[in-house]
């Protein structure tokens, strides 16, 4: 899918995209220096302390599967790496920076987004060649379109509610039908604007174009067909999770979203179980 990127920019033209908090700015900074020191960026992470406390929180979850519980910022960033702290922190700051905005969401936004990251992370141990730290940080972002027009359009919410499980058509064409842009398009601006690189702003893009996407990447071993499919079916077991059954989107792409990965159906079964065991448990 290709974007004219003027044509798209006047369609959401009220709309606003926040822009990337502060300590992403200092994270970035240090990155550009030829060589980022790993305690200075675990240091700019620890001088929030609501953050760090997020991100302990999150890594040290059931989902993440470490095998040492992590104590501090700084043990994070050791165990982990920098890319992989820095992602979590990138994912967390756009949820807080929509939950302190103080501005319209869907019902329980922040609840599915979050379950869809975590279980996200979860499936990819399993999955050769992806990080949890990447499909956590599209877990949060992917959705965060469905916030922007909810703050834009007072309607949304309703709208919403009645047109995100239905049969004939997929949420994407709808909203343009009724807003000219839709969710996945402004979760794709918002992302590039918070600099998240290429494969996974294309990711958050092409989310309602899975089956398109992966027919065509057939037989190719990348990226960003592994990290489509693995987001597909972290959104099924949340919409499971909510008992929207039967997921209308997911009657159409599981064959597809199965082959790619080269999982069988009693392994997804067995999987999805794992994964609605893990959410009931909270």
């Amino acid at each position: 899918m290709v974007f004219d990127t003027n044509e798209t920019l006047k369609l959401i033209e009220g709309i606003t995209i926040p822009p990337a908090p502060f300590i992403l700015k200092q994270l970035h900074q240090e990155l550009q220096k030829d060589e980022p020191v790993l305690m200075d960026i675990a240091n700019i992470i620890s001088q929030d302390v609501g953050m760090s406390a997020l991100i302990l929180r999150t890594i040290n979850s059931p989902f993440f599967s470490l095998r040492t519980k992590v104590r501090s910022i700084q043990h994070a960033a050791s165990l982990l790496g920098i890319t992989y702290a820095i992602n979590i922190v990138t994912g967390l700051s756009l949820k807080r920076t929509f939950e302190e905005s103080g501005g319209a969401n869907p019902p329980n936004y922040w609840d599915s987004p979050t379950n869809i990251a975590m279980i996200a992370a979860d499936v990819a141990r399993v999955v050769p060649g992806v990080e949890p730290d990447e499909m956590y940080m599209i877990g949060l972002f992917h959705n965060a379109g469905h916030a922007l027009l909810s703050q834009r359009f007072p309607d949304y919410k309703e709208f919403l509610k009645k047109n995100i499980n239905r049969e004939d058509i997929i949420i994407t064409e709808i909203e343009d039908q009724q807003y000219n842009t839709d969710h996945a398009v402004l979760s794709y601006y918002l992302a590039r604007s918070w600099k998240l690189d290429s494969h996974i702003v294309e990711v958050i893009r092409d989310h309602h174009n899975t089956k398109e996407q992966l027919t065509e990447m057939d037989g190719e071993a990348c990226t960003k067909g592994r990290l489509l499919a693995i987001l597909k079916i972290a959104e099924h077991v949340d919409k499971i999770f909510w008992k929207m059954d039967p997921d209308s989107e997911w009657v159409q792409i599981e064959n597809v979203v199965l082959d790619y990965l080269g999982m069988s159906k009693p392994d997804f079964d067995d999987l999805q179980a794992d994964m609605l065991d893990k959410l009931i448990s909270g």
